[in-house]
């Protein structure tokens, strides 16, 4: 399989991760807010969330999904069936794509299938669904690295849409044209997805390595309310198989009224590709106190959200 293929495995795999979570809770360990060159500022708790019969499902859900998620739309809609009814939707699973397609259709290679011979280029390309973006590349034709800027207006992929600036670079393999590894520095952007909007500050690093395909993200997200939500240190690992995929996430994701818990992947999810959505694969989140919660699909259509809320080792908790 081609690399320029895994990368739209990759992108496609990101914009069907939808789950399903809603609740309330509370926080308590710390960490400080990020600093350096973003827009945003985490001004949310930070100290380690205590998970508990109230958010469990919802931090489980969000901190898979990097931020807030609808309770009554997409995946796994039992989790939140006796739970209050919040419809909240952040796109962190399309902000990769959506930057990811839009230089995947930058032409680093002509026509006759040669890596560009000039050392910088610009244009402007079309988004799938309306709006435009606008891009100047500089090429090493030699190494195949590459760097530039992309300015997004209204900039349409998936019903979702985007304005604003990205910086980019990478490499691509000078043989056959196909990405190595790039890199995001998105810059303030204004996403609007579902009828909402967000505002998106942070990076973006992927690596591809055959057809399994590795992003690294740390990134800030506002959504209308003001509430802004950070994932820090969050990987994203993605295997193709001859008719699935299996996509594992860890990191540390900061929720900002509950504060941050740290997840790790025990089974990766399992996706058949006739299949929209995994049919198995269990994710865990820890949290202050001892306290931990578990989030198991069980098929393609339902999950349950399984939590120790008091420490003791014994999950008391089941959505």
């Amino acid at each position: 399989m081609k690399t320029n293929n895994v990368i739209g495995l990759f992108l496609s795999v990101l914009g069907v991760l939808g789950l399903v979570a809603c609740g309330g809770g509370g926080g308590g360990g710390g960490d400080p807010a990020p600093t350096g060159p973003t827009g945003l500022t985490y001004t949310g708790v930070t100290t380690q969330a205590v998970i508990d019969v109230n958010n469990a499902a919802e931090l489980a859900g969000e901190a898979f999904l990097g931020g807030e998620t609808g309770s009554d739309i997409g995946l796994f809609s039992s989790v939140g069936e006796n739970q209050s009814k919040k419809v909240r939707e952040i796109k962190l699973y399309e902000v990769v794509p959506i930057f990811g397609n839009a230089l995947y259709k930058i032409d680093f290679v002509s026509q006759g299938g040669d890596l560009l011979a000039v050392k910088t280029d610009q244009d402007t390309i079309l988004g799938d669904c309306g709006g435009s973006a606008n891009y100047i590349v500089n090429m090493d034709d030699v190494s195949g690295a590459f760097t530039g800027l992309m300015t997004f207006s209204n900039f349409c992929n998936e019903n979702s849409t985007i304005s604003g600036n990205a910086d980019f670079s990478g490499r691509i393999d000078v043989n056959s044209g196909t990405f190595l590894d790039f890199y995001l520095a998105i810059n303030m952007v204004d996403l609007t997805s579902g009828g909402q909007s967000y505002v998106v500050d942070g990076a973006v690093s992927v690596e591809l390595s055959g057809s399994s395909v590795t992003s690294s993200i740390d990134m800030l997200m506002k959504d209308s309310s003001g509430e802004v939500f950070w994932v820090k240190d969050y990987t994203l690992k993605i295997a193709e198989g001859t008719d699935y995929v299996d996509i594992e996430v860890s990191g540390r994701f900061y929720h900002p009224t509950h504060g941050y818990v740290d997840l790790t992947t025990m089974t990766p999810f399992h996706t058949n590709t006739l299949d929209d959505w995994p049919s198995s694969g269990e994710l865990m989140i820890v949290g202050g106190l001892g306290t931990k919660a578990r989030l198991i699909a069980t098929d393609e259509n339902v999950c349950q959200v399984f939590a120790d809320t008091n420490g003791d080792g014994a999950y008391d908790y089941d959505s």
